[in-house]
């Protein structure tokens, strides 16, 4: 049997190293392996074995050592984990290893706790993951690769495999078919700028991503994904292709082809076959488009709005029992407020439609203003908020209350005259859904204080405020058990007494080499006693609220976090960014 090795990739060439003694890397001439990389120490870290496993060691390097993805300190290794320094890559290879035994490596089995703690593993937080697994072994690093057989492996490292490429219809703004679903690609044959456009969309749908990202480079375009909400790189597009795809995008959208430094705005939708949440033979699929101009020519950004990778009802949103029942509770009374509180890109959208899709629309009357009107919903009158045309927040609502409605959804309490006629519409027997941008439950009040809500209209107006953040749920097949420190177990409270371990992310192909798959909300819920509205209507202060509180069912927003920590579905890294301490 051949003996380990890493190889080595950098932008100038490929080499191997057999792994049979601590192999040290560095810009020291002195180590065995020697970079020029500028991102790399001169003494940067070390390879070694331990018995009949492996482990990589940072050696205080200033730019870091990272292990598929993830900054670390001391790591164990599997076959095929990538270290990366600057824009060399590292490949452990063991001969005979296959890919269910790098997995099982991987999980560890609660083995490596006597090793490594959660203090080894770091996440920044600042800089992703900058290539996926897929494309390491064929470096991805410049446009003069088989982007195309790069973007092949790394569909088929992913899960879902429901349709293929050839599958997907593309539709323009004015709903016209105009490319249908096709013979599957022919091997060995380039594809045209259609066939790789849908190859990039194939990779969309297999990973959940959010965003397309088309960057024009000095030399290429850069291709990235808003997966889980992290940006990942994964394929350098040579020139000439990238312009071809702009131009396809700007065809379905109607957009001008001839203005190449402009502002340019549109949409279109493609058609891939149905099953899944959204039932039917066939599902549709919005996509928003944007161009601005860069140095290099017109970025690309294109938003995708698939209902499938939505929470379709409450009881999708994965909240504790408790919670569902007193939302449930609030969505069948006929009338009263329910605030979504949150920062951008926590949820609170998603979570609203998901509890209007539980209302029976067939017998209320239900009207959403939004800005803008992303996702439709069945059954559902939704209006679309143009400021430039006198088509305010407030205005709509005004007129909306005209419309004899039974619900109404506000897309954002965003001015005192919103947050108003709101209320007002709360305690006049309409059932009002809005968010507002505060940072937890009790912040909801103090927000509508602060625009000038009169208290007892939010005494009696106010039915729930439900807080939320939406973190990257651990990779189930690659994460890593680790011992909690002492100061992490403080920091989880009650639900860090009993807990012995905790879990890292690592990363593997099935995840793209981030570590994550899926996203995860958590949630904080405040409802409104009789005794919280005596508090609200004589000037409130924090101390009196989180008194009346303690007499019911409430759980803060970071406590509600660190259970789904010890839980092992969530990193503590990420409770950390998404709450703070």
């Amino acid at each position: 049997m051949e003996k380990p090795y890493l190889e080595i990739h950098t932008p100038t060439g490929h080499s191997q190293v057999t792994v049979d003694k601590p192999i040290s890397i560095g810009r020291h001439p002195t180590n065995l392996v020697v970079l020029s990389d500028g991102m790399s120490s001169r003494q940067h870290c070390v390879v070694e074995r331990e018995g009949d496993r492996f482990r990589v060691r940072d050696l205080n390097s200033s730019n870091g050592t990272r292990l598929n993805g993830q900054i670390i300190r001391t790591a164990t290794l599997a076959h095929g984990d990538v270290i990366t320094i600057g824009k060399t890559m590292i490949r452990l290879v063991i001969p005979g290893a296959d890919e269910a035994g790098q997995v099982s490596s991987a999980n560890g089995n609660g083995e490596d706790l006597e090793t490594l703690t959660a203090e080894d593993v770091v996440d920044d937080g600042l800089s992703g993951p900058t290539l996926a697994p897929a494309t390491l072994s064929g470096q991805a690093l410049s446009a003069d690769v088989d982007f195309e057989q790069s973007l092949e492996e790394l569909a088929e490292s992913l899960p879902d495999h429901n349709f293929g490429e050839h599958d997907i219809a593309l539709i323009n703004s004015r709903g016209q078919l105009i490319h249908e679903a096709g013979k599957p690609h022919a091997a060995g044959h380039r594809r045209e700028a259609v066939d790789i456009f849908r190859l990039v969309m194939l990779v969309c749908f297999r990973s959940r991503t959010t965003d397309i990202h088309i960057e024009p480079r000095q030399d290429c375009y850069q291709t990235r994904l808003r997966i889980d909400g992290t940006m990942v790189d994964v394929a350098r597009l040579p020139t000439q292709v990238g312009h071809r795809l702009a131009t396809l995008v700007k065809v379905l959208s109607d957009i001008d082809i001839s203005q190449r430094n402009a502002i340019q705005e549109g949409h279109f939708a493609s058609r891939v076959p149905g099953g899944g949440k959204t039932g039917g033979s066939h599902r549709r699929v919005d996509y928003r488009v944007s161009f601005a101009p860069a140095v290099y020519g017109q970025k690309l950004v294109i938003r995708i709005l698939d209902a499938a990778n939505a929470p379709l009802r409450a009881t999708d949103l994965n909240m504790p029992r408790w919670m569902l029942d007193e939302l449930g509770n609030a969505v069948r009374a006929d009338a009263g407020m329910i605030l979504v509180a949150g920062p951008t890109g926590s949820g609170k959208t998603t979570s609203l439609y998901s509890l209007v899709r539980s209302i029976e629309v067939n017998r209320r009357n239900v009207v959403t203003i939004e800005d803008p009107v992303e996702i439709q919903l069945e059954g559902v009158t939704q209006i679309p908020v143009n400021e430039e045309e006198g088509k305010s927040f407030s205005a709509l609502l005004r007129s909306v209350l005209r419309q004899d409605p039974d619900v109404i959804l506000v897309g954002e309490v965003r001015d005192s005259e919103t947050a108003r006629i709101a209320m007002q519409a709360a305690i006049t027997g309409h059932l009002v859904f809005s968010t507002i941008h505060t940072k937890d439950t009790i912040g909801t009040i103090f927000r509508l204080l602060d625009l000038g809500v009169e208290p007892y209209l939010i005494a009696q107006g106010l039915h729930l405020a439900l807080a939320q953040r939406l973190v990257r749920q651990l990779c189930k097949y690659c994460k890593k058990p680790v011992k909690p420190t002492q100061e992490q177990r403080e920091a989880m409270g009650p639900a860090g007494e009993k807990v012995e371990k905790i879990f890292v992310p690592v990363g593997c192909m099935r995840c793209l080499g981030t570590g994550f798959a899926g996203r995860r909300a958590f949630f904080e819920l405040l409802r409104t006693t009789d005794e919280l509205r005596d508090v609200i209507i004589r000037s409130p202060n924090m101390q009196e609220i989180q008194a009346a509180l303690a007499k019911t069912q409430f759980v803060k927003l970071s406590q509600s976090g660190y259970e789904l920590v010890a839980e092992g579905a969530v990193a503590f890294q990420e409770i950390d960014k998404a709450v703070g301490r």
